[in-house]
């Protein structure tokens, strides 16, 4: 292709501004992106910031304490009588049998439990 094939009016430069829109005034579009994509990049930064002080807070939470008395902690004196209690409610047959089933409902004894009822109540008003 030589020189003389190109027109003088495709050589020059166009008379089109940039950075104004077609009725000659000034375009803001280029600057209002440009602070979006920055104010875009420190909401991420700041979200990534979060989240790294959210994870280290994370590992720095103490253990939990032990708070439930172990069995030789606890000196209460109820505590023998519900030990009794609760190996007598062992000793129950494992049978499915209608003879069975009424022997343990006979043994066992559900009558005390209004006064138990009656000093927890005491115990927790007046404490």
């Amino acid at each position: 292709m030589s020189t003389s094939d190109v027109s003088k009016e495709e050589l020059t430069m166009p008379k089109e501004d940039f950075g104004k829109n077609k009725k000659g005034e000034p375009s803001y579009t280029g600057i209002l992106l440009g602070v979006l994509i920055v104010i875009l990049i420190l909401i991420l930064g700041g979200l990534y910031m979060w989240n790294q002080q959210l994870q280290e807070n994370a590992n720095i939470l103490p253990t939990p304490i032990e708070q439930r008395p172990t069995v030789e902690q606890n000196n209460e004196p109820e505590s023998t009588n519900a030990e009794a209690e609760i190996e007598t409610l062992g000793a129950m047959s494992t049978s499915d049998e209608l003879d069975a089933i009424g022997a343990d409902l006979e043994s066992t004894t559900v009558s005390d439990t209004n006064s138990d009822f009656n000093a927890i109540e005491a115990e927790t008003m007046n404490p």
